[in-house]
């Protein structure tokens, strides 16, 4: 997988090693001063993303992936506060990882890049603001680091998985 290093060889024994590394460099690259826990949430999404079964939902045979919409419905059909904030975690996980990965043909339609970038924001927003327990607190500084700039995150995802860097309009 092409890196935010363009070709240089990356030694790592282990997948976390190899994405915490690109991950910082890109970040690096991009000029984004992001927290290093929430660099270390997005190097550690990528490592458990890079196994398909984490990202697909695997159903009679069939590989598919979750729309945004159904992962909101899943929240809001959601039983209890917990389950809920994971659903949300979900969406907006998967929207970064989808956002970033394919950017490029999310951004031939803009509006389709919109609606993943406010999908996503809006879900780690949601976590932010409703974490009232002390070990959702922990999480709470990097879900709205997330939020609040979701399209510059979007980017280091493109950048750290050899895609092209995301354009934006202001």
């Amino acid at each position: 997988m092409p890196g935010p290093d363009h070709g240089l060889v990356i030694q790592a024994t282990r997948l976390s090693e190899y994405f915490h590394h690109a991950v910082h460099t890109a970040a690096t690259q991009r000029h984004l001063g992001a927290d290093q826990a929430t660099l270390h949430y997005l190097a550690s999404l990528l490592c458990q993303f890079a196994r398909s079964e984490q990202v697909f939902d695997f159903d009679n045979d069939r590989t598919q992936l979750r729309s945004l919409a159904l992962l909101y419905g899943e929240a809001l059909e959601a039983r209890s506060q917990r389950e809920r904030r994971l659903w949300l975690q979900r969406l907006g996980d998967i929207a970064l990882f989808v956002g970033g990965l394919f950017a490029g043909r999310l951004s031939r339609h803009f509006q389709d890049l919109d609606y993943c970038v406010a999908m996503g924001g809006n879900a780690y927003g949601y976590l932010q603001q409703t974490a009232t327990r002390p070990n959702e607190q922990a999480q709470a500084e990097v879900f709205g680091e997330l939020a609040d700039g979701f399209d510059r995150f979007v980017d280091l995802v493109a950048v750290v998985t050899g895609r092209p860097p995301v354009r934006f309009d202001a």
